[in-house]
């Protein structure tokens, strides 16, 4: 069989002493401080130590623990949290911040800050040995008030902290606020400043949803231990504070305005024949629907119908005929590789519609395997920009034209848009994103559907654009006889990530995810989160959880739970390659503290029958290794005439242990391999 290792082991050289960490811990995001009913907040502390977790993280926030600046610390809030959280063999970790608006903006108060901590470590003591200093500190929505995220001022606010925090107690460990992503900018900037002594671990947020994690998690904290390494910080903890998948229901946002641009586009249309238009980055089980596209049928008028297509096949479904609207993705991102054929659609009468907000701005082409990736090429964006000139679209946005308004306006449906059945918000929908005319050619018709009121636009500025120009969805009618229309819209509620992993999915995304970041050398994970609220089925926020809100499990629970207990705290992670990325296979491996080598495999772009060569921990074949899938099923793979085992490896993870992998190659025919007695 052939071995694949040496090539292997230069691709992963470079994360050897970051996969090498150890003690890793698995940790996970409750918000227990909101949880008034005792009983209840038992049940959750119980639950999330049953379920495998070592550690729980939630808002210790400032404001609620002293209400003026002459009162008394009262910590009554928190302390049943923390104690009922103790009592299931947990430990916190407090995330500081929410300054009270007589402490606001922070970084103008350092003193009262620092002895706000210093109370903290005080009352707390070794319940707390690490602090995280504020979440997500490079967002607007965390950081404020001000033009925006600082690093400066976010360092200030850090070094206080932590001077506080040493002084009550030297043992305490103050960590980085997670910062929303691996913001290497942001992170640069504090370096720079000479901000690397000011933590003692550095934490991020790397979501990617709806996405998978490979290519994403990975590569994001290769690219942060570099740049650690760059400031001679690599040997410093990195923490993910927050990583997960939501399982929330799929809606098509901006329905009511979507039917109305058809019917403005073609009012001779009753019923359209649809083919929604995949670019998504999420990756579905072989043969399942697309959601989005399912979403996208109901909102449209009865009688209709949606194929979901990509690459080879949309163009040759345009060609063969039939179709009267292609529907692009709703956030931001078109498939590049069929967007001539699709231009071409429209130049002969056929119907696009954009409502992702800045249309056709993320070029995004077929891997594989129903698999896509944006390609932001300069090549790639130079044809965008001809494709949409091509179609008259003409996008408009503060960071393209400062005429334009930052922050959203509100924009109201025009004649023509109330004509057609769309009645709006009655406030008003936000909008930042706006349509130009600058494209437009003789003859080519130009219908807004929603327009931001001159009201709405006061304190944008002199220069400001008139109403005519704020254009927020609009309809194009192209010159040249055939009458091809271009819909488009910008409004907030109109676009965003639709697509849901679903609970199957965010049960194989959650070992992949963890697997991977062990892998690159991440010292602890928390998942985010435990419970979700699930007050809407279609916001994701609320359906991150791995329970849902009466504690029910969702799959993933299940999955963690097997998880830790295939990868308990203390594992060693293995300095071997553990990943085939020109395969799209992946294997991470670990020693458990008992000794026991252990690993996951699985391969992402389709299944693929595989031979594992595995070395026993002892080297009695009567001690073979055994093989889990993620949902905790044994699996029995196939023992070649070799000693390989033979396996089928896809999306699904698959656990390893007692064994040490030492090949791994595909089955390049059925007859390669008999199989013997295990």
């Amino acid at each position: 069989m052939q071995r694949r290792f040496a090539r292997l082991f230069a691709i992963a050289a470079a994360a050897l002493h970051a996969a090498a960490a150890s003690g890793a811990s698995l940790g996970v995001c409750a918000h227990l401080h909101r949880v008034s009913d005792a009983a209840e907040l038992a049940e959750e502390c119980r639950a999330i130590a049953a379920a495998g977790f070592g550690r729980v993280r939630f808002d210790l926030s400032w404001r609620l623990v002293q209400k003026t600046p002459d009162a008394p610390f009262d910590f009554s809030l928190y302390d049943a949290a923390v104690s009922d959280a103790e009592g299931a063999g947990l430990t916190v970790l407090p995330i500081l911040g929410g300054a009270p608006k007589w402490a606001t903006p922070v970084w103008e108060h350092p003193d009262e800050w620092g002895r706000f901590v210093g109370a903290v470590v005080e009352h707390f003591g070794a319940r707390f040995p690490d602090l995280e200093i504020w979440n997500e500190p490079n967002l607007k929505s965390f950081w404020k008030p001000g033009p925006g995220p600082d690093p400066a001022k976010y360092l200030a606010v850090l070094r206080a902290a932590r001077a506080a925090a040493k002084a009550a107690r030297p043992e305490t460990r103050v960590w980085l606020g997670g910062l929303s992503g691996v913001p290497l900018d942001y992170l640069r900037a504090i370096y720079e400043l000479g901000g690397g002594d000011a933590f003692d671990a550095v934490c991020v947020h790397p979501y990617c949803h709806p996405a998978p994690p490979e290519g994403n998690i990975d590569r994001q904290l290769r690219d942060l231990r570099a740049l650690m390494a760059e400031f001679g910080d690599a040997e410093k903890p990195v923490a993910i504070t927050e990583i997960g998948w939501p399982t929330h229901d799929t809606r098509l946002p901006g329905a009511g305005l979507l039917r109305a641009a058809l019917a403005v586009a073609r009012p001779d249309l009753a019923a359209w024949r649809v083919v929604y238009a995949e670019a998504e980055t999420a990756v579905r089980p072989q043969g399942a629907p697309n959601p989005v596209a399912e979403a996208l049928e109901k909102a449209l008028p009865p009688g209709s119908s949606v194929e979901s297509l990509s690459g080879r096949s949309l163009r040759e479904r345009l060609s063969a005929g039939g179709v009267d609207a292609v529907v692009y993705p709703f956030d931001e991102s078109f498939p590049a590789d069929t967007a001539d054929a699709v231009a071409a659609f429209v130049e002969s009468g056929g119907t696009l519609v954009d409502f992702g907000g800045m249309p056709m701005w993320h070029p995004c082409a077929e891997t594989g395997a129903g698999a896509y990736a944006r390609d932001e090429s300069g090549a790639a964006m130079e044809r965008a920009e001809r494709l949409r000139a091509r179609l008259r679209i003409a996008p408009a946005a503060w960071w393209l034209d400062g005429a334009f308004p930052r922050d959203p306006v509100k924009a109201f449906p025009t004649e023509a848009a109330t004509a057609a059945g769309f009645v709006g918000d009655p406030a008003g929908e936000p909008c930042d994103r706006f349509q130009g005319t600058g494209l437009l050619r003789e003859g080519d018709e130009f219908i807004p559907l929603l327009v931001a009121s001159a009201a709405a636009q006061d304190g944008c500025g002199e220069g400001a654009p008139t109403m005519r120009e704020a254009v927020a969805a609009s309809v194009t009618r192209l010159a040249g006889g055939t009458n091809g229309c271009v819909a488009l819209c910008g409004i907030r509620g109109a676009r965003g990530k639709l697509a849901s992993a679903g609970e199957d999915g965010q049960a194989r995304y959650l070992v992949r995810a963890l697997a991977l970041a062990f892998a690159e050398g991440a010292r602890e994970v928390f998942w985010y989160e435990f419970r979700g609220s699930e007050v809407d089925p279609f916001d994701s926020q609320g359906h991150f959880g791995l329970t849902h809100s009466n504690f029910s499990p969702k799959p993933a629970l299940g999955a963690f739970r097997n998880f830790a207990l295939a990868r308990p705290d203390g594992s060693v992670q293995s300095a071997a390659p553990w990943r085939d990325e020109a395969l799209g296979l992946y294997f991470p491996q670990w020693t458990r503290p008992d000794g026991t080598p252990a690993g996951v495999v699985w391969k992402t772009g389709g299944p693929q029958r595989m031979a594992l060569t595995l070395r026993g921990a002892t080297g009695d074949p009567a001690r073979p290794p055994s093989f889990r899938s993620h949902t905790g099923r044994l699996v029995h793979p196939i023992r070649a005439a070799d000693g390989a085992y033979l396996l089928t490896v896809g999306e699904s993870p698959v656990f390893f242990e007692g064994g040490i992998l030492d090949g791994i190659a595909p089955v390049s025919s059925p007859s390669t391999h008999k199989r013997t007695s295990p």
